[in-house]
């Protein structure tokens, strides 16, 4: 009965892992949340020729859901959604090629990883989840019910959890063995590793003056028009296209309350506080749904709040502050009583699961001597722990801690049921210290309705006059105490910008025409106003030159000019970095360079044109003027420090590897192979809340 009683308490989450578990490779935990209100067929996504089902999808989100649920973690539904799609979009790559390979896993393989001796750590995770020792004993449970006396409709579910596990390992261990086959198929040669240390091995100091393109006037460097395309042109792949995406502009007012609904509700709190302390304990506010209790007896040093701590030390029983008011929540504190008792003890413990013989003859080895070590390996016992440190501080006086707090030198029976026990002794016992009682009341403020009510209105009046997409400026924003902000928006935007609990807006993006404006839309948490202007549809391509661009662009074309008129003005007109300051005024200032590093100290990152030149630079020869991102550089090396360690094929092989090799392209594993395989995303199409 004692194993039966242990799978009805780890059913739920047994559920949960079967579901969750074992996704293996490079894939993480992707989850999903959200019902389905209205779409065409059944498909959800496309990866190439390969179709994922909206069933399929929804049965993970069920799974998923459960588990952020048992785990009291709170995400962004729609966050979730893309997050397991993305997941399933993954798994659908690898099982391409997986299959495409032809790699199988033997029988002897699978049996070795779920029941052998050195078993997947994922399969004994899992058998401990389950509250099991080892996987073998949960696979005896599921398939030997008798002998556990487990009902055989029980034993059937156990049985289709392990096989449900067992397609999830075999699936794992395909996708090790894909792992290693891509890993070890891009490996470095002598070539490669040389090439790497001789790359990162020397260390560059060099003297060098700047000047800055800051330093120059604007105006003195007109860009024309045809200047920035040409410029475009040059870098069009960088603004490519692969799925249609929107430009849009958006306001998101914050609901929360008011001033005179903080003040309102200062005036509950006062009189909260004058009742509490006119009241014996929390009678004031027992029952009072408006308000959160949290109750604690501790240390003073267990005290994190500084503010709480000090109040607890210093004010007297029954006494009562207002403690803060934080992110529209005041927190009242209540002085409940001191005492002085033991905080601390240590304890080794064994958990029995049999019958009452069993548990007696344990007890009674365990007080004749028998080493604990060797007692955990005796029959029943399904664990235990030694050398265990107890804080009974926050623990409710009860029989259970009167036996600890009284305890002798041996073994003894903590609690037990027919076939269930506990068995403890006390080894240890810290010295009373002082305990002090408290509680903590809180009242959260929310927005009235006569505030909601005005920041709709508010807004609504300054949106009535705006009909076009173009006439709602930053401006006119501000002018009316609003943020105007931008964002660029897909199909598989989550969210519009940052702005949490927004799908809602997404989808009324996506389906807008352009230069439409929306209605004053809410999150879906009820926490801001929104609305959304639709500037601009780009279609897959290449991006337009929008003014974001342009400004780039022209940065960028300005920045040439200025490079070369530096250039030509400073070439050949000195011969020492001194010489050159002068000639720049500017100061000579001092860095180091390595090949391999992305960002110069005293310099900044980007500046590609010194990674790359300052290397193969002689010692002692003034370089320069170098045009670079920011600036036009002259330098001089001055010393070379190379690697005190010598060459190592094994040592770089791997560090190339890292980098560029195997371990290189597995982590850009699934962006390389959507570049081949399209992925369609129908989520907006099924979900918009």
């Amino acid at each position: 009965m004692a194993t039966l009683e242990k799978i009805r308490k780890r059913s739920t989450l047994l559920l949960i892992v079967v579901g969750a578990a074992l996704l293996a490779f490079i894939i993480g935990d992707f989850f999903t949340s959200g019902r389905t209100l209205f779409g065409t067929g059944t498909t959800i996504a496309k990866v190439g020729d390969e179709k994922i089902d909206i069933q399929d999808f929804q049965r993970r989100y069920e799974e998923a859901n459960q588990m952020y649920q048992q785990q009291g973690a709170k995400m962004d539904p729609a966050a979730l959604q893309q997050r397991v799609l993305y997941g399933m979009i993954q798994e659908q790559l690898l099982d391409k090629e997986i299959n495409d390979l032809g790699i199988e896993v033997s029988d002897n393989e699978l049996t070795q990883a779920m029941l052998g001796p050195d078993a997947h750590y994922a399969m004994i995770q899992f058998a401990q989840n389950m509250g099991f020792e080892s996987p073998s004993q949960l696979y005896d449970v599921a398939f030997n019910p008798g002998k556990y006396g487990v009902p055989e409709d029980q034993a059937r579910q156990v049985q289709q959890m392990w096989l449900k596990q067992e397609q999830q390992m075999e699936m794992m261990l395909k996708q090790q063995k894909f792992q290693n086959l891509l890993v070890g198929s891009l490996v470095a040669n002598e070539l490669d590793a040389k090439a790497y240390y001789d790359g990162n091995a020397a260390t560059s100091h060099i003297a060098y003056a700047k000047k800055s393109y800051s330093d120059l006037p604007n105006d003195k460097y007109p860009v024309s028009d045809s200047e920035i395309k040409a410029e475009y042109d040059k870098q069009k792949n960088a603004y490519k296209v692969d799925e249609e995406m929107r430009r849009v502009s958006y306001i998101a007012v914050n609901i929360e309350p008011s001033t005179a609904d903080v003040a309102e509700a200062r005036k509950l709190v006062d009189a909260t506080v004058a009742n509490l302390a006119a009241t014996n304990d929390l009678e004031a506010v027992n029952g009072d749904s408006n308000f959160g209790v949290d109750s604690r007896s501790t240390t003073l040093s267990a005290i994190t709040n500084p503010q709480l701590k000090n109040f607890v030390a210093d004010s007297v029983t029954g006494a009562v502050t207002m403690l803060s008011f934080i992110n529209d929540e005041f927190t009242i504190a209540k002085n409940l009583g001191k005492k002085v008792a033991v905080d601390s003890i240590n304890v080794d413990l064994v958990a029995y699961q049999g019958d009452a013989a069993g548990r007696d003859s344990l007890l009674a080895a365990l007080n004749s001597g028998t080493p604990f070590e060797e007692a955990l390996k005796m029959p029943g016992v399904v664990g235990g722990q030694a050398d265990v440190w107890n804080t009974l501080a926050s623990t409710p006086d009860n029989e259970l801690k009167e036996k600890l707090l009284n305890a002798g030198s041996g073994y003894f029976i903590s609690d037990s049921t027919a076939n269930d026990a506990r068995i403890v002794r006390v080894n240890s016992k810290k010295a009373p210290v002082a305990i002090y009682d408290y509680a903590t009341v809180t009242y959260k403020v929310y927005p009235s309705d006569a505030t909601v009510a005005k920041l709709n209105d508010d807004l609504q009046e300054f949106m009535s006059g705006v009909t076009k997409a173009d006439s709602l400026t930053i401006a006119k924003a501000i002018k009316a105490g609003y943020a105007l902000q931008p964002a660029m928006l897909t199909a598989n935007s989550a969210t519009l910008g940052n702005v949490p609990y927004t799908r809602n807006a997404v989808k009324w993006a996506m389906d807008a025409k352009r230069g439409e404006v929306s209605p004053i839309l809410e999150d879906g948490q009820n926490d801001r106003l929104i609305v959304v202007a639709l500037n601009e549809i780009i279609k897959p391509g290449f991006m337009p030159i929008s003014d974001d661009i342009k400004t780039a662009l022209t940065e960028k074309v300005r920045n040439d000019k200025k490079a070369a008129d530096l250039i030509a003005q400073y070439k050949g007109k000195a011969s020492d970095i001194a010489g050159y300051a002068g000639l720049m005024q500017a100061n000579v200032d001092s860095t180091e360079v390595t090949f391999g590093q992305m960002f110069i100290a005293g310099i900044g990152a980007m500046e590609s044109n010194l990674l790359g030149q300052v290397p193969v630079t002689p010692k002692g020869v003034v370089a320069g003027p170098l045009q670079g991102n920011n600036g036009v550089y002259v330098y001089q090396v001055y010393e070379v420090d190379n690697q005190s360690r010598p060459y190592n094929y094994q040592e770089n092989a791997a560090r190339y590897n890292q980098q560029f090799g195997g371990q290189a392209v597995l982590q850009n594993f699934f962006d390389i192979m959507m570049e081949d395989n399209k992925v369609v995303n129908n989520t907006l199409k099924f979900y918009n809340d």
